[in-house]
């Protein structure tokens, strides 16, 4: 599992560095699917799908019978993963979006939501647990994290579409930049959270 969510960021990071004609500030990663070594970010993006996929059941024992933790966490899964088989327009299509960017923009866009809902959740439904006192102040940082870097990426997001403004010295926009702080803000959640789920006994009580 580790494995897999570990490797999204740093497949991303390889495919960063073979398109330099393209600025991981400005430009999503999804977008440089059109690029050279395009299949990473289907690697990354699908890689991480199915390692969250594989983690909702031992999460989900270890959440109290919370069945809404479990749904979102299959949704931001599965979105994940639909995001990986359909891909993205390149940066110069923007203005022309095909059927199958805005296919891959909607799982996008609704995984990157629920992660954050998921990890406030659990890391609340886990605090006051004895077994998880050990663990939850870096769940809790994690997990504020994510919701943090999902606001800084939707201030972008929206700064985008209705024309870049929020730039910072040569960059018209950062929303590049803000979408990988994200998304390593919810590997670093997935990660903690599947590293403390392996070292404590499933839940027994229902909520």
């Amino acid at each position: 599992m580790l494995t897999g969510l570990l490797a999204a960021p740093a497949a991303i990071a390889a495919l960063d560095l073979a398109n330099p004609q393209w600025s991981w500030v400005e430009v999503p990663a999804s977008n440089f699917v059109g690029g050279r070594s395009g299949w990473l970010l289907s690697l990354a993006a699908i890689g991480a799908g199915l390692a969250s996929a594989a983690m909702i059941g031992p999460i989900g024992a270890r959440s109290g019978g919370r069945r809404a933790v479990r749904w979102l966490l299959g949704v931001w899964a599965t979105g994940m993963i639909i995001a990986g088989m359909v891909p993205a327009d390149p940066p110069e299509r923007w203005d022309d979006r095909s059927a199958a960017d805005t296919v891959h923009g909607i799982a996008a866009l609704t995984a990157f939501l629920v992660l954050p809902i998921a990890a406030t959740l659990l890391t609340r439904a886990w605090w006051r647990d004895p077994p998880w006192r050990r663990w939850r102040a870096l769940l809790a940082v994690t997990a504020a994290a994510t919701v943090a870097g999902y606001a800084a990426f939707l201030v972008a997001l929206v700064d985008v579409m209705g024309g870049p403004e929020l730039g910072i010295g040569p960059y018209a926009t950062l929303v590049g930049l803000l979408e990988r702080t994200m998304l390593w803000s919810y590997v670093g959640w997935l990660a903690c959270a599947a590293v403390a789920a392996s070292r404590i006994a499933p839940a027994t009580r229902a909520g």
